[in-house]
Parts: structure tokens; C-alpha cells; sequence
């Protein structure tokens, strides 16, 4: 009995010491990083009076939880750009993220991908690199969010408050010239 307990405590302490790498983890690291620009915007600061929604639209947002937006920009160097491009292809290569989009060009790359099931998406990821700007990840976090959620979000553009993330958008302008 007393090798059983051992066994199973020493099977638990392996399976809770995952070695494999999380987009969780790479982001926390990350956006205390002085290389990269980031911010972390929840639903409730993009869209601000849920009153002009429709039921179908309030559905759809109440499911996102968290925007995480990551970026390194091209002028903090090729051997960093390329070091955080080859980690995030690390960990966005797993299993449990499920590609949508690729595409792969000469200077560029694009990747749009989810985690979960087509029923329940956990997360939505978007992961882009130009050779002349940098590298740009995107992640949408929820619960219970179906395909037709995300479609429904993209098509409300007009009612999001972008002005939540101008400061982001004026932060990379900088940065680039």
C-alpha cells in the first residue's frame, strides 16, 4: 500500500510539472518585458454602452473574458525578433492549438488559430511577423464561444470603443519612426 501512495504522488508531482511551454506563461513574462508593447483590455473597456447591442451582439461579448495584445517591433533586433518568433511557433505548434488560418510568405507570416472545440472555444489567437515591422500576437479569452460569437464580434466594429487601445496604436506609431 505504501508503494501505491509513492507512486501515485510521484505519477501527480509529473503530471502537475508540465514542461511544456503556455501562451499564459509566455504573456505574464512578456509584458513586464521592456522589449515588448502590450496591454490587456477586457470586454467591458471596448464596448461601453451595451444598451446599443442586440441580444444576439451582448451574447457574443458577455462570452470574451480578456484581450491580450503582445508586439516586438523590428528595431529591438533581428536575434530577439527571431528567438520570440520561434518561441511563440513553439507553443502555438502544440496540440491544443487548432489552425483556421496560415499563411507564409517570403518576409511575412500569419497564423489564426482557437483552442478548445468548436462548441466551446477557450481561446481565439492571432499571430502575425513582418520582416520590416515585427511581430504582433493577439489572444481573445472566453468561455462557451462558438464560431458564430466571433464572426458576430468582428461584424461589430463600429460599435467597439478602439479608442480604448489608441494609446497602444500611438505607442507602435512611435516606435516605428
Amino acid at each position: 500500500m505504501k508503494s501505491f501512495i509513492i507512486g501515485i504522488v510521484a505519477l501527480s508531482t509529473l503530471l502537475a510539472c508540465n514542461s511544456n511551454p503556455s501562451l499564459q506563461k509566455y504573456l505574464v513574462e512578456k509584458e513586464s518585458n521592456p522589449e515588448f508593447i502590450s496591454a490587456s483590455l477586457s470586454m467591458d473597456l471596448l464596448v461601453q454602452n451595451l444598451d446599443s447591442l442586440s441580444v444576439e451582439e451582448k451574447e457574443s461579448i458577455q462570452k470574451i473574458e480578456k484581450i491580450n495584445v503582445l508586439a516586438l517591433l523590428k528595431d529591438k533586433g533581428e536575434f530577439i525578433l527571431e528567438e520570440e518568433r520561434t518561441a511563440l511557433r513553439t507553443i502555438l505548434n502544440q496540440t491544443e492549438y487548432k489552425s483556421l488560418i496560415n499563411f507564409n510568405g517570403a518576409d511575412r507570416e500569419a497564423k489564426f488559430l482557437y483552442s478548445g472545440n468548436e462548441e466551446d472555444i477557450r481561446e481565439v489567437v492571432f499571430f502575425g511577423y513582418d520582416v520590416k515591422m515585427g511581430m504582433l500576437l493577439l489572444r481573445m479569452r472566453g468561455s462557451n464561444i462558438e464560431p458564430n460569437d466571433i464572426f458576430k464580434i468582428t461584424q461589430m466594429g463600429d460599435k467597439l470603443n478602439l479608442g480604448a487601445i489608441s494609446g497602444f496604436e500611438d505607442l507602435m506609431e512611435d516606435s516605428m519612426q
